[in-house]
This record gives structure tokens, C-alpha cells and sequence, in this order.
């Protein structure tokens, strides 16, 4: 976590502990900003304002927008100018208090524009890191899908080299499976019924059916498939 990341958690969980609306936030930080301009001007005349007021500003500068941090940093600088003549009020007509005040503001605007530009920059990086995030995740998505892809068209491709080598095996194996055929078939009909070689002629004969059967159903197989 950034050092930005930590310090908005840590005004957004006081600010939900005190449970303060952004009105009443506001509210409060202008009350905040009177009472330093009072303390300024009756008990601690000697003492740094600019500090004082920050206090009000930087939560102001990363919880809200930049105008209306800029404007409550105009508003501090107006009250303690209005807290410098108070407590010094022959010095109306002087130069200085008034540049002091200008100082003050132009020193309060460069903090809280500061403050409130790495706010904005650090939420415009969280979004840019979710959407990085959320189009890995649709990368990762698609490479996965590619490869189920690549996967079942390979398995398709085997199954159609398999399919293509059964039948080429089929054809090779028709005319030597028709002499066969017919010499098991001769075979048969020559030798006795009751003769030792009539079982294994009807064996074979058999045999020979099965394997006709076997080839004819690969056939119809890839007819099939080729409509």
C-alpha cells in the first residue's frame, strides 16, 4: 500500500468513525479554521499559523475535489490575514500583513493541489490497474479457450487420420480377404462333413464372415462422417 493508499484509509475510517457527512466535514473544517483565526488573533498572536491550518486542509485535499480544497485554502488565508489585522489592527495600512496572507495562500493552494493531484492520480492508477486486470483475465480467458480449441481440433485431426488409415486398411486387405473368402468357401465344400478338416474349415469360414462384417461396418463408418 502507497503512502496515498494509506493516508486515505486513514481519513475515510476516522471519518466514518465520527460518522461525518461531507456537509458536516466541511462544516466542521471551516469551524476549525475560525477557531485558529481566533486563537490567532487573541492568545497566540507569536505563534506559526500555517501549520494550524493544514491541519483542516490536507484531510480536506484528499477527501474532496481540488476546487473545494482550493477554496477553503482561500477561505484560511482570508481569515488569517483577517486574524493578523485583528490582533495588530495599526498594521491596516501596512504592506506586509498583506503579503504575508498572500504567501500563506499561495503556500495553502500548493499543498492542497499537491495533495489532491496525487489523490487523483492514484485512483486514475487503481482504474487503470483494474482494467489491466480485468483484460488479463479476458486474455487468460481466450488463451484457455485456444488451447481447448487447439485441443479438440488435434483430437478431431487424429481421430480423422485414424479414421482414414481404417479405411485404406480395408481396401488393402478386400482382395486378399476375397481369395481368402473363396478358398475358405472351396475349402468348405470339399472336404466331408464328417472329415477331421470339415470344424476348422467351418472355422475359418466362419472367421473370414467376421472379419467381412468388421470391414463393411468400417465403410459405413466413414460414409457417415463424409455426409
Amino acid at each position: 500500500m502507497s503512502f496515498v493508499d494509506a493516508a486515505i484509509a486513514h481519513f475515510e475510517s476516522v471519518q466514518k468513525a465520527l460518522r461525518l457527512s461531507p456537509v458536516l466535514r466541511r462544516g466542521s473544517a471551516l469551524l476549525f479554521i475560525l477557531l485558529v483565526g481566533g486563537f490567532q488573533s487573541h492568545m497566540l498572536p507569536g505563534f506559526a499559523k500555517t501549520p494550524f491550518y493544514l491541519i483542516a486542509l490536507i484531510p480536506l485535499a484528499f477527501l474532496d475535489s481540488l476546487p473545494i480544497a482550493a477554496a477553503f485554502s482561500v477561505v484560511a488565508a482570508v481569515v488569517s490575514l483577517a486574524a493578523d489585522l485583528r490582533a495588530d489592527f495599526d498594521s491596516v495600512l501596512l504592506i506586509f500583513p498583506y503579503w504575508s496572507a498572500i504567501a500563506r495562500l499561495i503556500g495553502f493552494l500548493l499543498i492542497t493541489t499537491a495533495v489532491s493531484l496525487a489523490v487523483r492520480e492514484n485512483r486514475e492508477l487503481h482504474l487503470s490497474q483494474s482494467a489491466l486486470e480485468a483484460k488479463n483475465r479476458a486474455l487468460e480467458e481466450s488463451l484457455q479457450e485456444l488451447h481447448r480449441l487447439q485441443a479438440a481440433l488435434l483430437a478431431k485431426e487424429r481421430q480423422a487420420a485414424v479414421g482414414e488409415a481404417a479405411l485404406i486398411a480395408t481396401y488393402e486387405m478386400e482382395r486378399p480377404l476375397m481369395s481368402i473368402s473363396v478358398f475358405s468357401d472351396e475349402l468348405l465344400r470339399l472336404t466331408e462333413t464328417g472329415a477331421q478338416a470339415h470344424p476348422i474349415a467351418e472355422k475359418l469360414s466362419e472367421r473370414v464372415e467376421d472379419i467381412e462384417r468388421i470391414m463393411k461396418n468400417v465403410r459405413d463408418v466413414r460414409k457417415e462422417k463424409e455426409a
